[in-house]
């Protein structure tokens, strides 16, 4: 049985500094509201005046929207694989990366936890990152990496060649459908984690993640307030929906007996109206 008090712990520390760089680094998000309001209608706005944090979503929507004007979104324009390259590069990305690393290793350490999962490998970045910790704490549970593409997988395959004493193992899994056997069969207490995947699945995926976890940490856009702003509605257009914690809150309380939302004190603080990680246990 894992506690809050566990919990409130290995979230000790990582909470501050990154409460801390989101508070700083998203206090302009209305602003950014805003000039996302005039380019969905049609107006143009300048890149240097778009708050730093923001430049980036600046990016998606311009992209999205020109491909709007041409009549598709197409996933294979250079452009979109340029957009993801410099996301990774972001401080954000870093500093959300390392977050999550640092509170699912010492979740593992102090609660007994048997096997990791991650949920969408994508570029391997957050992988590497979770694997070079544990290593460096010499931390031994096995690691199973899942994505939903074949070709991703198949680009980890250096990571067993870094860490050959390690279990790492990749499995194929669309999150949208419940567990494969190599998942939903692992050795208990299990921990998913996952940064920025849901924003591909549907709310059906949380479900599917619950059921085979002992420990969830999500790492992802949860729309806090249910209201909804232009640069939302932009990302709508290449089905990215957005993730409404109204609607992921009553999965958890059915699954969990507690969660615990690691950022909300940044929605306190400057009204963000977004939340991007949470802890839920069982």
């Amino acid at each position: 049985m894992i506690t809050r008090k566990q919990v409130q712990q290995a979230v000790t520390g990582w909470q501050e500094r990154y409460v801390g760089f989101l508070s700083e680094h998203t206090a302009q998000w209305r602003t950014w509201a805003e000039q996302s309001d005039r380019m969905a209608a049609g107006e143009k706005v300048r890149l240097e005046d778009v708050p730093d944090f923001f430049k980036p979503d600046y990016g998606w929507a311009e992209v999205v929207l020109d491909m709007s004007s041409q009549g598709e979104f197409n996933w294979n324009d250079p452009r979109i694989a340029e957009l993801f390259a410099q996301a990774v590069q972001t401080p954000f990305y870093k500093i959300w990366g390392e977050t999550i690393v640092g509170i699912v290793r010492a979740l593992a350490d102090s609660a007994g936890i048997a096997s990791l999962v991650e949920i969408g490998a994508g570029r391997g970045n957050l992988s590497a990152h979770m694997l070079e910790s544990l290593h460096a704490k010499a931390m031994g549970q096995p690691v199973v990496i899942t994505d939903t593409h074949e070709t991703v997988l198949e680009n980890l395959s250096g990571l067993q060649q870094k860490f050959p004493n390690r279990s790492i193992e990749t499995v194929l899994w669309d999150v949208n459908k419940p567990a494969p056997k190599p998942v939903a069969g692992l050795r208990a207490p299990v921990l998913l984690y996952e940064r920025a995947s849901l924003t591909y699945a549907n709310f059906a995926a949380v479900e599917n993640l619950a059921q085979v976890a002992d420990v969830l940490v999500l790492g992802d856009y949860f729309n806090y307030t249910g209201e909804l702003f232009a640069y939302d509605l932009i990302f709508e257009k290449i089905g990215l929906k957005p993730l409404m914690y109204s609607d992921v809150k009553p999965i958890l309380q059915s699954y969990f007996s507690d969660h615990s939302i690691v950022d909300l004190e940044v929605h306190e603080t400057i009204a963000l109206p977004n939340v991007s990680l949470i802890v839920a246990w069982k």
